[in-house]
């Protein structure tokens, strides 16, 4: 069976991932194989769309995991081994799926491009008192662990990767709420305090094409790994990226017409700066064409 691109990590995980792939190459298992390559191939026959696709994903899980609970190569095997199974099954499909289920329309693109460009203008200028964060949670070596985390959601294909990056910048999150409210200074207030810190922390770290990882994520992780802790820190991302993409002067406690002047100041700087790498673009393009003339 033939390798999907991996980590060479030795984490549980990547352990997993290489057991289920060292499996599938045992003759044994060809009828697996065959089944797996089949749907692979199948995908590409229909058109686009997002809800069918995540369907039809999710029901090829459900239906592969019986196959693999009843198979001879996994006899015996304890629920954490098919669970271990199904781990690797879902990275292995999902990586060769990637480039037609991932932002597979235009408006994914589009949404993404709308959101980084507001973020990117909110940089400039937002700061912790106008989300209302306490000073006790304004800890800029934490915040900037969790924008890390969240950094590198756009570089995994795996829906259980994205989503791992999701739970460690929000673990970072609320070990801080915990760490604040052992020191006895400040009364842990729940969503209160969590959702604002991953508000700033999101908009600090600006994670490329934030809805269509969400998205991906959403309809493709096998639904019964979207529960307890991942469905709660996963959710309230959803919750940040809606409150980012409506947000306005009342959203915070700014002035309104400071937010209003700000934005504009924002968007005119992005205008300038998106003109100068056209021109600087045109510029090398002429003078890479000179080059090649003399």
């Amino acid at each position: 069976m033939e390798t999907a691109t991996a980590s060479s990590s030795s984490s549980p995980a990547s352990i997993s991932f290489y057991d289920f792939l060292d499996r599938m190459r045992n003759p044994a298992s060809l009828d697996l194989v065959r089944s797996i390559k089949s749907f692979i191939v199948s995908f590409s026959f229909y058109a686009p769309n997002p809800e069918s696709d995540g369907k039809r994903v999710q029901d090829f899980f459900l239906s592969m995991e019986t196959s693999i609970r009843d198979h001879p190569l996994w006899a015996g095997a304890s629920d954490e081994e098919i669970d271990c199974a199904m781990e690797g099954l879902e990275k292995y499909v999902m990586t060769k799926l990637f480039s037609r289920a991932f932002a597979c329309c235009p408006d994914d693109l589009r949404i993404d491009q709308e959101i980084a460009e507001k973020i990117s203008m909110l940089q400039t200028f937002l700061r912790p008192e106008h989300l209302d964060i306490p000073t006790i949670l304004r800890s800029e070596s934490s915040w900037l662990l969790a924008e890390k985390e969240l950094g590198k959601i756009n570089a995994h294909k795996a829906p259980r990767e994205k989503l791992l990056c999701i739970m460690n910048c929000c673990r970072v999150i609320n070990n801080l709420l915990l760490n604040a409210s052992m020191s006895e200074k400040h009364v842990l207030a729940g969503a209160d305090d969590f959702l604002p810190v991953l508000i700033y922390v999101t908009i600090k770290a600006n994670p490329p094409q934030l809805h269509s990882n969400l998205k991906f994520i959403q309809l493709y992780r096998r639904q019964a790994k979207l529960t307890s802790e991942a469905a709660y820190y996963f959710t309230n991302l959803v919750s940040a990226k809606s409150f980012i993409v409506d947000l306005h002067a009342k959203s915070l406690s700014i002035d309104e017409i400071e937010f209003e002047e700000n934005m504009q100041v924002a968007k005119l700087a992005n205008k300038v700066s998106s003109s100068s790498l056209l021109i600087s673009h045109h510029y090398f393009n002429s003078a890479s064409c000179a080059g090649q003339r003399n």
